[in-house]
């Protein structure tokens, strides 16, 4: 959809290059590289369940779709084009948090960990009332998909919206909202681990699916509104020569059709799963909690 975009050669500085440097998200991406590579490798060496191969690679996928939204181009054009920026939200949401979950790191550190020293520590943890309640919170379905969908809302009101764009403080919290809810969301979709009540599948769906309505919601009225809607995109230059009309048009079709593409593509994709698939999300815990060999020994 943005393709035709990307093409333009208003454009001061070639859309792949416009990458820059921060550094508190570029240690916080290397660190969470090195460290679920180094796990990954003890736990095969030790010939512990690791996930399949496809897994892995939507890990380091979704890594790169985080620094490519917060480090690369879709944050050097943000503040210029509403459409750049609904695309480094969406990326963030619907993308990059689904894929690094899918990548199993919190069962694939706890498995690069000996069970024998974390399953203890572990253990120990999770018999604190307070540990308990915070994980209960944040993994409560209901919670996570008001969160997530509250924020999607929240931060595209005009009021939050331009203060965002105004106020660098103000848009990192949006980053880290957007970021951390969509964690929080697809936590008890994909990784339940370690409390492994893991949601059922026609909630998880069903979860998914009014998502995706909130999404088609806010989309279909920003493409269908007469006027802009947010004043911050009248007074700057869209770096393709949109008017500020259709650039938000543009970012509307974005979350209402692109958006929902994700969203059917993960429903599809979960169906299959769960007619065909065997979950081990419950072993994962298992083999952790009890440091039972047995379990430790099978392949991936």
């Amino acid at each position: 959809m943005l393709l035709p975009l990307l093409n333009a050669t208003e454009v001061s500085v070639p859309f792949p290059l416009a990458w820059s440097f921060d550094p508190v998200i570029t240690v916080g991406l290397v660190a969470g590289v090195v460290f679920y590579t180094l796990a990954l490798r003890r736990a095969r060496a030790a010939g512990r369940r690791t996930p399949p191969t496809w897994q892995v690679a939507s890990y380091y996928v979704g890594m790169f779709a985080v620094a490519f939204a917060l480090l690369g181009p879709l944050d050097a054009f943000n503040s210029e084009s509403f459409a750049i920026h609904m695309a480094q939200h969406l990326t963030l949401m619907q993308i990059a948090a689904p894929l690094i979950l899918l990548g199993r790191p919190v069962q694939v550190f706890l498995r690069g960990v000996a069970p024998r020293r974390s399953g203890p520590v572990l253990r120990a943890v999770l018999r604190r009332r307070s540990a308990r309640a915070v994980l209960t919170a944040l993994t409560n379905p209901v919670l996570a998909f008001l969160l997530f969908n509250g924020a999607m809302v929240l931060w595209h009101l005009p009021t939050f919206y331009d203060a965002a764009l105004r106020n660098d403080t103000v848009h990192e919290i949006e980053h880290l909202s957007f970021f951390g809810f969509a964690l929080v969301f697809w936590w008890a979709i994909i990784e339940p681990v370690p409390r492994h009540h893991k949601l059922p599948v026609v909630w998880a769906l069903a979860s998914i699916f009014f998502s995706g309505l909130v999404a088609t919601a806010i989309g279909a009225i920003l493409t269908l509104a007469p006027s802009v809607v947010y004043p911050f995109y009248l007074h700057v230059t869209n770096p393709w020569g949109l008017s500020a009309l259709a650039d938000q048009q543009v970012a509307g079709l974005a979350m209402w059709v692109g958006g929902g593409l994700v969203y059917g593509a993960i429903l599809l994709g979960m169906l299959m799963a769960a007619l065909g698939g065997e979950d081990d999300d419950e072993v994962a815990t298992a083999e952790v909690l009890s440091g039972d060999p047995q379990h430790l020994s099978r392949p991936a």
